[in-house]
């Protein structure tokens, strides 16, 4: 193990406000001998917690080495008799016979982006039984418009070439395009209410789709959306890394940043629609800010947008996805096929768009996607 993952881990351990959610909901869930699937397991704290809640036995899956410390720990604490540990992806795990319930903890700032609900979406399908229960069960979503105060340093610093001397311009557009984690503390200001703006089940990995609208209460300069979330993880049990509520617990929010900079004040209008593709971890939103009834900026970003796509990891980025789907690579392939010399993007993208279905989030994603192929491909 690193010092990273030593780091990571001792914090998991050490944040009461997470285990004490944790401890209640599995107390609430888990029946006098239930099998538990604990997904994601790291240290296997999740597996002990379900077995101090009657569980009869634990699968501990986790992909990484630290599976090795897992067995020690439960070993040292009297659990090795009761908890199995497998050291795959749970994508990649059969089972003899279904789980009764399920428990992991990759929820990220905005739920989707540490793979919770591809995860759970596959282990619903294959590996619990009908009536299994899921801890989280269900997730809110949440954005709320901010300012910040440390001048959003990780874009404007590509605004610049410093001590360079270069023209560093070409990653603030990367930059623009990044959903952000981001530990909101003191730093944020938020310039108007937070908004729900999704409600989903843990095990539900299509796309989520939202609009809000928010009437700036507080002047400042824009930042961008934070998002956070709030977990029903159990009947009565809830989890939130909402970073103005005191029961928070220690996990980032997401920073969706807008590429336009303004200043805002009260009365002003922001509108934005959001469009997450959990299965293929694509995030777009779309901002309008209004005064006085007219909209005065605009922007569209994507993750799609920032991320530095070759061919080869065009082929590769699906591969590693956590739920067997369609690959990338089939239309990339199709994309160097169609490449002739003979047919503009524009037809390619026409003849892609049957095969491709809903795998892009529009029609200027799938664009991008053929011109980012030919590009890698000529090089």
């Amino acid at each position: 193990m690193s010092q990273s993952e030593l780091d990571e881990h001792l914090g998991y351990l050490r944040d009461e406000r997470k285990l004490d959610a944790y401890r209640r909901a599995l107390a609430e869930v888990v029946r006098p001998g239930d099998i538990v699937l604990d997904l994601g397991a790291g240290s296997g704290l999740l597996g002990y917690l379900a077995l101090e809640a009657g569980a009869g036995r634990v699968i501990a899956v986790d992909a990484g080495d630290i599976i090795a410390f897992a067995e020690g720990l439960a070993a040292a604490n009297g659990y090795a008799d009761r908890v199995e540990h497998r050291r795959k992806m749970s994508t990649t795990l059969v089972l003899e016979q279904p789980v009764d319930v399920v428990v992991g903890d990759q929820i990220g700032g905005l739920v989707h982006d540490a793979g919770v609900l591809g995860f759970y979406a596959d282990a619903k399908a294959r590996l619990a039984a009908p009536d299994a229960r899921f801890v989280p069960a269900r997730f809110t979503l949440h954005l709320v418009p901010v300012a910040d105060a440390e001048g959003l340093p990780m874009v404007t610093g590509w605004q610049d070439g410093g001590a360079t001397g270069l023209d560093l311009s070409v990653g603030a557009d990367h930059a623009h395009n990044t959903e952000w984690r981001v530990q909101a503390g003191e730093r944020f200001t938020p310039l108007g209410p937070p908004q729900q703006v999704a409600a989903i089940d843990a095990t539900d990995d299509g796309p989520i789709r939202a609009d809000a609208s928010v009437t700036i209460d507080t002047p400042g300069r824009l930042a961008g959306w934070l998002g956070f979330f709030r977990a029903q993880m159990s009947p009565s049990v809830t989890l939130t890394n909402d970073p103005w509520a005191p029961e928070r617990f220690d996990r980032w929010c997401n920073l969706l940043p807008t590429a336009f900079a303004a200043e805002v004040a009260p009365g002003d209008r922001l509108d934005v629609h959001l469009d997450v593709r959990p299965r293929l971890d694509i995030t777009t939103w779309d901002t309008v800010l209004s005064r006085d009834g007219e909209a005065v900026s605009s922007a569209h970003q994507s993750t799609f947008y920032g991320t530095f796509l070759t061919r080869r990891s065009a082929e590769r980025r699906v591969d590693s996805r956590p739920v067997p789907t369609p690959q990338h690579a089939d239309l990339a392939r199709e994309v160097l096929h169609l490449a002739d010399g003979q047919r503009s993007v524009q037809q390619m993208v026409a003849a892609l768009a049957p095969a491709a279905g809903d795998r892009f989030v529009d029609e200027r994603h799938l664009r991008a996607f053929v011109q980012t192929v030919l590009a890698a491909s000529d090089g």
